[in-house]
Protein backbone atom coordinates (compact mmCIF):
# COMPACT_ATOMS: atom_id res chain seq x y z
CA UNK A 1 0.00 0.00 0.00
CA UNK A 2 0.95 3.40 -1.07
CA UNK A 3 0.76 6.20 1.87
CA UNK A 4 -0.17 9.48 0.83
CA UNK A 5 0.76 12.52 3.01
CA UNK A 6 -2.32 14.37 3.28
CA UNK A 7 -0.63 17.88 4.60
CA UNK A 8 0.94 18.58 0.75
CA UNK A 9 -2.84 18.46 -0.40
CA UNK A 10 -4.03 20.51 2.60
CA UNK A 11 -0.98 22.91 1.54
CA UNK A 12 -2.24 23.35 -2.15
CA UNK A 13 -5.69 23.67 -1.40
CA UNK A 14 -5.10 26.82 0.63
CA UNK A 15 -2.80 27.90 -2.47
CA UNK A 16 -5.76 27.74 -4.67
CA UNK A 17 -7.69 29.82 -2.23
CA UNK A 18 -5.32 32.10 -2.20
CA UNK A 19 -4.66 32.53 -5.94
CA UNK A 20 -7.54 31.18 -7.71
CA UNK A 21 -11.26 32.79 -7.48
CA UNK A 22 -14.45 32.04 -8.90
CA UNK A 23 -15.99 28.68 -10.88
CA UNK A 24 -11.98 28.32 -11.68
CA UNK A 25 -11.40 27.40 -8.11
CA UNK A 26 -13.25 24.13 -7.98
CA UNK A 27 -11.91 22.97 -11.09
CA UNK A 28 -8.28 23.28 -9.84
CA UNK A 29 -9.62 21.63 -5.94
CA UNK A 30 -10.51 18.56 -8.17
CA UNK A 31 -7.48 18.47 -10.35
CA UNK A 32 -5.63 18.56 -7.20
CA UNK A 33 -7.36 15.60 -5.78
CA UNK A 34 -7.27 13.37 -8.71
CA UNK A 35 -3.42 14.62 -9.08
CA UNK A 36 -3.05 13.71 -5.33
CA UNK A 37 -4.75 10.23 -5.98
CA UNK A 38 -3.65 9.45 -8.95
CA UNK A 39 -7.20 9.18 -10.34
CA UNK A 40 -8.48 9.35 -14.03
CA UNK A 41 -12.19 10.96 -13.16
CA UNK A 42 -13.68 13.35 -10.58
CA UNK A 43 -16.94 13.75 -10.48
CA UNK A 44 -19.06 16.39 -8.42
CA UNK A 45 -23.28 14.70 -7.96
CA UNK A 46 -25.85 16.45 -6.95
CA UNK A 47 -29.22 14.90 -5.50
CA UNK A 48 -31.94 16.40 -6.39
CA UNK A 49 -34.97 14.26 -5.24
CA UNK A 50 -34.61 10.44 -4.21
CA UNK A 51 -34.44 9.51 -8.47
CA UNK A 52 -32.62 12.26 -9.84
CA UNK A 53 -29.09 13.85 -10.09
CA UNK A 54 -26.98 16.21 -11.73
CA UNK A 55 -23.57 16.93 -12.63
CA UNK A 56 -22.66 19.68 -11.34
CA UNK A 57 -18.57 19.26 -12.39
CA UNK A 58 -16.71 16.64 -14.24
CA UNK A 59 -13.15 16.47 -15.00
CA UNK A 60 -13.42 14.08 -17.71
CA UNK A 61 -15.49 16.33 -20.06
CA UNK A 62 -16.87 19.99 -21.14
CA UNK A 63 -19.56 18.95 -21.86
CA UNK A 64 -22.94 18.88 -19.45
CA UNK A 65 -23.69 15.22 -18.69
CA UNK A 66 -27.55 13.91 -18.10
CA UNK A 67 -29.86 13.70 -15.11
CA UNK A 68 -29.13 10.08 -13.91
CA UNK A 69 -30.84 8.33 -11.21
CA UNK A 70 -28.57 7.83 -8.55
CA UNK A 71 -30.05 4.59 -6.84
CA UNK A 72 -26.59 2.91 -7.17
CA UNK A 73 -24.72 5.89 -5.53
CA UNK A 74 -27.32 5.21 -2.57
CA UNK A 75 -26.96 1.69 -2.09
CA UNK A 76 -23.43 1.85 -2.26
CA UNK A 77 -23.08 5.02 0.62
CA UNK A 78 -25.00 3.22 3.03
CA UNK A 79 -24.95 4.62 6.60
CA UNK A 80 -21.28 5.91 6.29
CA UNK A 81 -20.77 9.14 3.83
CA UNK A 82 -17.70 6.86 2.33
CA UNK A 83 -17.68 3.97 -0.07
CA UNK A 84 -14.87 2.22 -1.95
CA UNK A 85 -15.39 -0.29 -4.59
CA UNK A 86 -13.18 -2.36 -6.59
CA UNK A 87 -13.93 -4.00 -8.48
CA UNK A 88 -16.45 -1.85 -9.74
CA UNK A 89 -18.90 -2.57 -12.27
CA UNK A 90 -21.43 0.40 -13.20
CA UNK A 91 -24.69 -0.38 -13.83
CA UNK A 92 -26.53 1.75 -16.71
CA UNK A 93 -27.57 4.15 -14.78
CA UNK A 94 -23.32 5.26 -14.30
CA UNK A 95 -22.13 3.63 -17.38
CA UNK A 96 -21.70 7.52 -18.73
CA UNK A 97 -20.05 8.36 -15.54
CA UNK A 98 -17.93 5.21 -14.67
CA UNK A 99 -18.32 2.97 -17.79
CA UNK A 100 -14.47 1.95 -18.17
CA UNK A 101 -13.48 2.42 -14.39
CA UNK A 102 -12.45 -1.05 -12.10
CA UNK A 103 -12.39 1.27 -9.26
CA UNK A 104 -14.98 3.89 -7.84
CA UNK A 105 -14.78 5.60 -4.36
CA UNK A 106 -17.10 8.09 -3.04
CA UNK A 107 -18.33 10.40 -0.52
CA UNK A 108 -21.88 11.68 0.70
CA UNK A 109 -22.39 15.55 1.23
CA UNK A 110 -25.20 16.17 3.54
CA UNK A 111 -26.07 20.25 3.97
CA UNK A 112 -29.38 21.79 4.09
CA UNK A 113 -28.27 23.88 1.20
CA UNK A 114 -26.47 20.74 -0.51
CA UNK A 115 -27.15 17.04 -1.13
CA UNK A 116 -24.65 14.66 -2.81
CA UNK A 117 -21.60 12.95 -3.72
CA UNK A 118 -17.91 13.20 -4.23
CA UNK A 119 -16.98 10.66 -6.87
CA UNK A 120 -13.47 9.86 -7.80
CA UNK A 121 -12.67 7.00 -10.58
CA UNK A 122 -9.82 4.43 -11.77
CA UNK A 123 -9.32 2.68 -14.80
CA UNK A 124 -6.84 0.77 -13.20
CA UNK A 125 -6.77 0.09 -9.52
CA UNK A 126 -4.31 1.87 -7.47
CA UNK A 127 -2.58 0.72 -4.37
CA UNK A 128 -3.79 3.64 -1.78
CA UNK A 129 -5.45 2.77 1.44
CA UNK A 130 -8.79 3.54 1.85
CA UNK A 131 -8.27 5.79 4.93
CA UNK A 132 -6.20 8.48 2.27
CA UNK A 133 -8.73 8.39 -0.35
CA UNK A 134 -11.57 9.31 2.51
CA UNK A 135 -9.27 11.36 3.85
CA UNK A 136 -8.73 13.40 1.07
CA UNK A 137 -12.30 13.20 -0.69
CA UNK A 138 -13.73 14.80 3.03
CA UNK A 139 -11.45 17.56 2.81
CA UNK A 140 -12.27 18.35 -0.84
CA UNK A 141 -15.57 17.81 0.14
CA UNK A 142 -15.60 20.86 2.59
CA UNK A 143 -13.65 22.88 -0.54
CA UNK A 144 -17.10 21.65 -2.17
CA UNK A 145 -19.48 22.60 -0.20
CA UNK A 146 -17.80 26.57 0.52
CA UNK A 147 -17.35 26.99 -2.93
CA UNK A 148 -21.06 25.79 -3.77
CA UNK A 149 -22.31 28.39 -1.08
CA UNK A 150 -19.70 31.18 -2.44
CA UNK A 151 -21.24 31.07 -5.58
CA UNK A 152 -24.81 30.92 -4.73
CA UNK A 153 -24.26 33.76 -2.09
CA UNK A 154 -22.59 35.69 -5.09
CA UNK A 155 -25.61 34.98 -7.43
CA UNK A 156 -28.11 35.82 -4.57
CA UNK A 157 -26.23 38.99 -4.12
CA UNK A 158 -26.56 39.70 -7.98
CA UNK A 159 -30.32 38.49 -7.33
CA UNK A 160 -30.80 41.11 -4.79
CA UNK A 161 -28.51 43.97 -6.24
CA UNK A 162 -30.58 43.57 -10.16
CA UNK A 163 -34.04 43.31 -7.62
CA UNK A 164 -32.67 47.04 -5.83
CA UNK A 165 -31.77 48.73 -9.24
CA UNK A 166 -34.95 48.47 -10.89
CA UNK A 167 -37.16 49.30 -7.75
CA UNK A 168 -38.07 53.50 -7.29
CA UNK A 169 -38.53 52.97 -3.50
CA UNK A 170 -35.28 54.01 -1.87
CA UNK A 171 -34.55 50.31 0.59
CA UNK A 172 -31.87 50.14 3.29
CA UNK A 173 -30.72 46.72 5.07
CA UNK A 174 -29.26 47.14 8.33
CA UNK A 175 -27.42 44.58 9.48
CA UNK A 176 -26.41 44.32 13.61
CA UNK A 177 -24.16 41.90 12.99
CA UNK A 178 -21.95 43.41 10.30
CA UNK A 179 -20.60 46.66 9.97
CA UNK A 180 -21.81 47.26 6.87
CA UNK A 181 -25.33 47.95 5.06
CA UNK A 182 -27.73 47.29 1.73
CA UNK A 183 -29.28 49.90 -0.16
CA UNK A 184 -30.26 50.60 -3.45
CA UNK A 185 -29.35 53.43 -5.78
CA UNK A 186 -32.60 55.11 -4.71
CA UNK A 187 -31.57 55.35 -1.19
CA UNK A 188 -27.93 56.69 -2.15
CA UNK A 189 -29.22 59.19 -3.46
CA UNK A 190 -32.19 60.06 -0.99
CA UNK A 191 -29.41 59.77 1.82
CA UNK A 192 -26.48 61.50 -0.07
CA UNK A 193 -24.22 58.51 0.37
CA UNK A 194 -21.29 57.88 -2.14
CA UNK A 195 -22.16 56.94 -5.43
CA UNK A 196 -22.35 53.07 -6.62
CA UNK A 197 -21.96 52.04 -2.90
CA UNK A 198 -23.73 49.92 -2.34
CA UNK A 199 -22.98 48.06 0.77
CA UNK A 200 -21.93 51.72 2.91
CA UNK A 201 -20.50 51.31 6.24
CA UNK A 202 -23.18 51.39 8.99
CA UNK A 203 -21.62 54.89 10.07
CA UNK A 204 -22.28 56.21 6.88
CA UNK A 205 -26.15 54.86 6.93
CA UNK A 206 -26.54 56.51 10.39
CA UNK A 207 -25.67 59.54 9.08
CA UNK A 208 -27.72 60.26 6.31
CA UNK A 209 -30.44 58.95 7.88
CA UNK A 210 -29.92 61.17 10.96
CA UNK A 211 -29.62 64.01 8.62
CA UNK A 212 -32.47 62.81 6.35
CA UNK A 213 -34.65 63.28 9.65
CA UNK A 214 -33.44 66.61 10.71
CA UNK A 215 -34.85 67.51 7.41
CA UNK A 216 -38.33 66.94 7.80
CA UNK A 217 -40.97 69.37 8.95
CA UNK A 218 -42.76 67.11 11.09
CA UNK A 219 -39.95 66.21 13.48
CA UNK A 220 -42.05 66.08 16.20
CA UNK A 221 -44.41 63.86 15.07
CA UNK A 222 -41.36 61.24 13.72
CA UNK A 223 -39.74 61.74 16.85
CA UNK A 224 -42.53 59.96 19.18
CA UNK A 225 -42.79 56.85 16.35
CA UNK A 226 -38.47 56.74 16.75
CA UNK A 227 -39.08 56.63 20.97
CA UNK A 228 -41.49 53.39 20.25
CA UNK A 229 -38.51 52.09 18.03
CA UNK A 230 -36.11 52.70 20.65
CA UNK A 231 -37.90 51.15 23.12
CA UNK A 232 -39.10 48.09 21.11
CA UNK A 233 -36.81 45.97 19.21
CA UNK A 234 -39.51 44.23 17.12
CA UNK A 235 -41.33 47.15 16.46
CA UNK A 236 -43.13 47.60 12.58
CA UNK A 237 -44.19 50.86 11.52
CA UNK A 238 -47.33 50.88 8.83
CA UNK A 239 -47.78 54.84 7.82
CA UNK A 240 -44.81 56.61 8.90
CA UNK A 241 -45.22 59.95 7.02
CA UNK A 242 -42.34 62.31 6.95
CA UNK A 243 -42.88 65.63 5.65
CA UNK A 244 -40.34 67.69 3.49
CA UNK A 245 -40.75 71.32 2.17
CA UNK A 246 -40.14 69.23 -1.56
CA UNK A 247 -42.15 66.18 -0.78
CA UNK A 248 -43.52 63.48 1.53
CA UNK A 249 -42.22 59.79 1.94
CA UNK A 250 -44.10 57.09 3.36
CA UNK A 251 -41.10 54.98 5.52
CA UNK A 252 -41.93 51.18 6.50
CA UNK A 253 -39.61 49.41 8.70
CA UNK A 254 -39.78 46.72 10.32
CA UNK A 255 -36.91 43.70 12.06
CA UNK A 256 -35.39 40.80 10.62
CA UNK A 257 -34.16 38.22 12.14
CA UNK A 258 -32.72 35.14 11.24
CA UNK A 259 -29.73 32.34 11.99
CA UNK A 260 -27.56 34.93 9.51
CA UNK A 261 -29.45 38.19 9.70
CA UNK A 262 -30.19 40.37 12.24
CA UNK A 263 -30.94 43.94 11.93
CA UNK A 264 -33.87 46.11 10.14
CA UNK A 265 -35.45 46.94 6.88
CA UNK A 266 -36.43 50.44 5.95
CA UNK A 267 -38.09 51.45 2.92
CA UNK A 268 -38.73 55.34 2.08
CA UNK A 269 -41.36 55.58 -0.87
CA UNK A 270 -42.61 58.58 -2.37
CA UNK A 271 -46.13 59.77 -1.66
CA UNK A 272 -45.71 63.09 -2.53
CA UNK A 273 -48.32 63.60 -5.51
CA UNK A 274 -50.34 60.95 -3.38
CA UNK A 275 -50.67 63.05 -0.40
CA UNK A 276 -51.22 66.18 -1.73
CA UNK A 277 -54.57 64.51 -4.16
CA UNK A 278 -55.48 63.19 -0.40
CA UNK A 279 -54.90 66.67 1.18
CA UNK A 280 -57.06 68.28 -1.46
CA UNK A 281 -59.76 65.72 -1.54
CA UNK A 282 -59.77 65.72 2.12
CA UNK A 283 -60.05 69.57 2.00
CA UNK A 284 -63.02 69.13 -0.42
CA UNK A 285 -64.84 66.57 1.33
CA UNK A 286 -64.58 69.48 4.37
CA UNK A 287 -66.34 72.10 2.51
CA UNK A 288 -68.97 69.35 1.50
CA UNK A 289 -69.58 68.71 4.80
CA UNK A 290 -69.49 72.14 6.09
CA UNK A 291 -72.04 72.87 3.12
CA UNK A 292 -74.46 70.16 4.36
CA UNK A 293 -74.38 71.35 7.67
CA UNK A 294 -75.34 74.67 6.83
CA UNK A 295 -78.38 73.30 4.29
CA UNK A 296 -79.40 71.13 7.01
CA UNK A 297 -79.43 74.11 9.29
CA UNK A 298 -80.96 76.10 7.18
CA UNK A 299 -84.16 73.67 6.29
CA UNK A 300 -84.62 73.42 10.11
CA UNK A 301 -85.93 76.40 10.99
CA UNK A 302 -88.76 76.72 7.59
CA UNK A 303 -89.77 72.83 8.78
CA UNK A 304 -90.24 74.13 12.22
CA UNK A 305 -92.29 76.87 11.00
CA UNK A 306 -94.48 74.03 9.03
CA UNK A 307 -95.24 72.16 11.82
CA UNK A 308 -96.18 75.01 13.59
CA UNK A 309 -98.77 76.02 11.37
CA UNK A 310 -100.11 72.16 10.94
CA UNK A 311 -100.36 72.15 14.76
CA UNK A 312 -102.31 75.70 14.60
CA UNK A 313 -105.05 75.25 11.96
CA UNK A 314 -107.46 72.99 13.72
CA UNK A 315 -107.44 75.86 16.00
CA UNK A 316 -109.39 77.81 13.52
CA UNK A 317 -112.54 75.41 13.72
CA UNK A 318 -113.50 71.59 12.67
CA UNK A 319 -111.76 69.77 10.05
CA UNK A 320 -113.31 67.05 7.98
CA UNK A 321 -111.48 64.08 7.62
CA UNK A 322 -109.47 64.49 4.43
CA UNK A 323 -108.06 67.64 6.02
CA UNK A 324 -106.78 65.69 9.28
CA UNK A 325 -105.12 62.73 7.13
CA UNK A 326 -103.69 65.57 4.82
CA UNK A 327 -102.36 67.13 8.10
CA UNK A 328 -100.91 63.84 9.28
CA UNK A 329 -99.05 63.10 6.92
CA UNK A 330 -98.11 66.79 6.80
CA UNK A 331 -96.35 66.43 10.47
CA UNK A 332 -94.94 62.91 9.71
CA UNK A 333 -93.04 64.26 6.23
CA UNK A 334 -92.04 67.08 8.38
CA UNK A 335 -90.26 64.81 11.39
CA UNK A 336 -88.82 62.37 8.87
CA UNK A 337 -87.20 65.31 7.53
CA UNK A 338 -85.81 66.80 10.95
CA UNK A 339 -84.98 63.29 11.89
CA UNK A 340 -83.06 63.27 8.14
CA UNK A 341 -81.45 67.33 9.45
CA UNK A 342 -80.79 65.36 12.77
CA UNK A 343 -78.46 62.59 11.71
CA UNK A 344 -77.06 64.58 8.84
CA UNK A 345 -75.95 67.61 11.39
CA UNK A 346 -74.91 64.74 14.00
CA UNK A 347 -73.01 62.42 11.41
CA UNK A 348 -71.00 65.83 9.99
CA UNK A 349 -69.79 66.42 14.01
CA UNK A 350 -68.85 62.50 14.42
CA UNK A 351 -66.92 62.18 11.98
CA UNK A 352 -65.11 65.78 11.96
CA UNK A 353 -64.56 65.63 15.77
CA UNK A 354 -61.32 64.40 17.12
CA UNK A 355 -62.99 64.83 20.56
CA UNK A 356 -62.09 61.52 22.73
CA UNK A 357 -65.92 60.10 24.05
CA UNK A 358 -67.02 60.28 27.60
CA UNK A 359 -66.05 56.63 28.53
CA UNK A 360 -66.54 55.13 32.08
CA UNK A 361 -68.67 51.83 33.29
CA UNK A 362 -72.44 51.41 32.98
CA UNK A 363 -74.63 48.65 33.78
CA UNK A 364 -75.51 47.01 30.27
CA UNK A 365 -78.85 45.11 31.47
CA UNK A 366 -80.19 48.60 32.51
CA UNK A 367 -79.16 50.59 29.95
CA UNK A 368 -80.38 48.17 27.12
CA UNK A 369 -83.83 47.88 28.99
CA UNK A 370 -84.73 51.46 28.86
CA UNK A 371 -83.60 51.32 24.93
CA UNK A 372 -85.67 48.60 24.43
CA UNK A 373 -88.37 50.14 26.30
CA UNK A 374 -88.37 53.02 24.24
CA UNK A 375 -89.77 50.75 20.70
CA UNK A 376 -92.30 49.45 22.69
CA UNK A 377 -95.30 51.81 20.83
CA UNK A 378 -93.55 51.06 17.60
CA UNK A 379 -93.54 47.02 18.24
CA UNK A 380 -96.95 47.25 19.70
CA UNK A 381 -98.24 49.14 16.50
CA UNK A 382 -96.72 46.33 13.90
CA UNK A 383 -97.72 43.39 16.38
CA UNK A 384 -93.65 42.29 16.54
CA UNK A 385 -92.49 41.69 20.34
CA UNK A 386 -89.01 41.69 21.46
CA UNK A 387 -87.21 39.29 23.08
CA UNK A 388 -84.56 39.72 25.46
CA UNK A 389 -81.82 37.75 26.81
CA UNK A 390 -79.46 38.33 29.25
CA UNK A 391 -75.76 37.34 30.74
CA UNK A 392 -76.26 34.83 33.66
CA UNK A 393 -74.07 37.47 36.01
CA UNK A 394 -74.45 41.27 35.18
CA UNK A 395 -72.20 42.77 33.18
CA UNK A 396 -70.27 46.72 33.44
CA UNK A 397 -69.39 47.83 30.26
CA UNK A 398 -66.52 50.29 29.85
CA UNK A 399 -68.18 52.89 27.40
CA UNK A 400 -69.54 55.91 26.08
CA UNK A 401 -73.34 55.33 27.47
CA UNK A 402 -74.88 57.82 24.73
CA UNK A 403 -73.05 56.27 21.66
CA UNK A 404 -73.99 53.22 22.60
CA UNK A 405 -77.89 54.21 22.99
CA UNK A 406 -77.49 55.90 19.49
CA UNK A 407 -76.32 52.46 18.28
CA UNK A 408 -79.08 50.32 19.33
CA UNK A 409 -81.61 52.89 18.79
CA UNK A 410 -80.44 52.73 15.15
CA UNK A 411 -80.18 49.06 15.09
CA UNK A 412 -83.29 47.70 17.12
CA UNK A 413 -84.98 50.73 15.44
CA UNK A 414 -83.81 49.27 11.46
CA UNK A 415 -85.02 46.15 13.24
CA UNK A 416 -88.39 46.95 13.50
CA UNK A 417 -88.97 48.82 10.06
CA UNK A 418 -87.80 45.88 7.90
CA UNK A 419 -89.79 43.32 9.81
CA UNK A 420 -92.94 42.11 8.33
CA UNK A 421 -96.16 42.37 10.89
CA UNK A 422 -96.21 39.58 13.83
CA UNK A 423 -92.66 38.27 13.46
CA UNK A 424 -90.17 38.89 16.60
CA UNK A 425 -86.89 40.76 17.07
CA UNK A 426 -84.28 39.71 19.58
CA UNK A 427 -81.52 41.43 21.63
CA UNK A 428 -79.46 39.16 23.03
CA UNK A 429 -76.36 39.62 24.99
CA UNK A 430 -74.11 37.31 24.85
CA UNK A 431 -70.11 36.26 25.91
CA UNK A 432 -68.05 35.10 22.93
CA UNK A 433 -65.22 33.36 24.74
CA UNK A 434 -63.60 36.45 26.95
CA UNK A 435 -65.69 39.07 24.19
CA UNK A 436 -69.30 40.38 25.08
CA UNK A 437 -71.28 40.22 22.38
CA UNK A 438 -74.58 42.48 21.74
CA UNK A 439 -76.95 40.52 18.96
CA UNK A 440 -80.11 42.33 17.36
CA UNK A 441 -81.56 39.60 15.43
CA UNK A 442 -84.74 40.16 13.33
CA UNK A 443 -87.43 37.82 10.83
CA UNK A 444 -87.30 40.62 7.86
CA UNK A 445 -86.15 40.11 4.34
CA UNK A 446 -82.32 39.74 4.46
CA UNK A 447 -79.80 41.75 2.62
CA UNK A 448 -78.70 40.53 -0.60
CA UNK A 449 -74.76 40.42 -1.38
CA UNK A 450 -75.34 43.29 -3.43
CA UNK A 451 -76.65 45.60 -0.82
CA UNK A 452 -73.40 44.11 1.52
CA UNK A 453 -71.09 45.74 0.01
CA UNK A 454 -72.56 49.05 0.84
CA UNK A 455 -74.12 48.57 4.11
CA UNK A 456 -72.04 51.09 6.02
CA UNK A 457 -71.36 53.91 3.27
CA UNK A 458 -73.49 56.99 3.56
CA UNK A 459 -77.15 57.59 2.07
CA UNK A 460 -77.29 54.60 0.63
CA UNK A 461 -80.65 53.08 -0.26
CA UNK A 462 -80.84 49.14 0.32
CA UNK A 463 -83.25 47.00 -2.38
CA UNK A 464 -85.58 45.75 1.00
CA UNK A 465 -87.39 48.66 2.10
CA UNK A 466 -89.48 49.47 5.27
CA UNK A 467 -92.65 47.64 5.88
CA UNK A 468 -94.83 50.41 7.65
CA UNK A 469 -93.95 53.21 5.37
CA UNK A 470 -91.10 54.08 8.35
CA UNK A 471 -88.75 56.75 7.09
CA UNK A 472 -85.33 56.16 6.55
CA UNK A 473 -82.37 58.53 5.94
CA UNK A 474 -79.61 56.51 4.76
CA UNK A 475 -77.22 57.35 7.47
CA UNK A 476 -78.39 55.39 10.27
CA UNK A 477 -76.12 52.24 9.72
CA UNK A 478 -72.86 54.50 8.83
CA UNK A 479 -73.55 56.32 12.50
CA UNK A 480 -73.52 52.71 14.08
CA UNK A 481 -70.50 51.73 12.05
CA UNK A 482 -68.65 55.41 13.25
CA UNK A 483 -69.58 54.85 17.23
CA UNK A 484 -68.53 51.41 17.34
CA UNK A 485 -65.33 51.69 16.54
CA UNK A 486 -64.74 54.84 18.20
CA UNK A 487 -65.80 53.05 21.32
CA UNK A 488 -63.15 49.71 20.64
CA UNK A 489 -65.61 47.76 19.33
CA UNK A 490 -66.46 46.14 15.99
CA UNK A 491 -69.75 45.31 14.18
CA UNK A 492 -70.34 42.12 12.68
CA UNK A 493 -73.52 41.41 10.11
CA UNK A 494 -74.89 38.20 9.63
CA UNK A 495 -78.00 37.90 6.84
CA UNK A 496 -80.40 35.08 5.22
CA UNK A 497 -81.94 36.14 2.25
CA UNK A 498 -86.51 35.71 3.38
CA UNK A 499 -85.12 34.23 6.98
CA UNK A 500 -83.17 37.28 8.65
CA UNK A 501 -80.43 39.47 9.57
CA UNK A 502 -78.23 39.31 12.36
CA UNK A 503 -76.13 42.57 13.69
CA UNK A 504 -73.49 42.24 16.67
CA UNK A 505 -71.93 44.59 18.45
CA UNK A 506 -68.55 42.61 19.95
CA UNK A 507 -66.72 44.25 22.63
CA UNK A 508 -62.82 43.30 23.62
CA UNK A 509 -62.51 41.86 26.89
CA UNK A 510 -60.50 44.80 28.52
CA UNK A 511 -63.65 46.89 28.14
CA UNK A 512 -65.99 44.12 29.52
CA UNK A 513 -66.11 42.98 33.76
CA UNK A 514 -68.71 40.74 35.07
CA UNK A 515 -69.74 43.12 38.31
CA UNK A 516 -71.48 41.72 41.82
CA UNK A 517 -74.38 42.66 43.06
CA UNK A 518 -73.86 45.62 45.28
CA UNK A 519 -71.81 47.21 42.91
CA UNK A 520 -74.50 47.46 40.21
CA UNK A 521 -76.74 48.56 42.52
CA UNK A 522 -74.97 51.66 43.23
CA UNK A 523 -74.42 51.67 39.50
CA UNK A 524 -78.25 51.74 39.05
CA UNK A 525 -78.42 54.77 41.92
Amino acid sequence: MIMLDCRILERNFQRIATDVIGPKRLEAYAAEVVAHLDADYCYVVQERDEWTATVLFSTASAESLPAFNPVQLTEMTGESPFFHQQPFVARRALKSLFGTCKQVSGFRLEHYTFKGWILIGWIEPVEHTTFDIENALFRFGDKVLINYLSLQRIALEQQYRFLFSVVPQAIVLINELDDVGWVNQAAIELLNLEPDELRPPAAALSAGMLALRNRTLNKEAIQETAAQLLSNPNFMSKEWIWTFPEQVLSVLTRPIHSPYFKGRIWLFNDVSELYTKTQQLTEANREIENLISVIAHDLKSPLATLSFIFNFLPMHGPLNDEQTENIEYGQKTIKRGLDLIDSIVYFNKLISSNQPLTMYDVELDDLIDVVVDGFAAQAYQKEITIHRQRTDQPVLLHTDPESLVRVLDNLISNALKFSPFGRQVYVETEWRGPELTIAIRDEGPGISPDDRVKLFRRFQRLSAQPTNNEGSSGLGLSIVKSLTEKMGASVEVDSTLNVGTVFRLVFPAEYVRIGDEEEVGNDRA
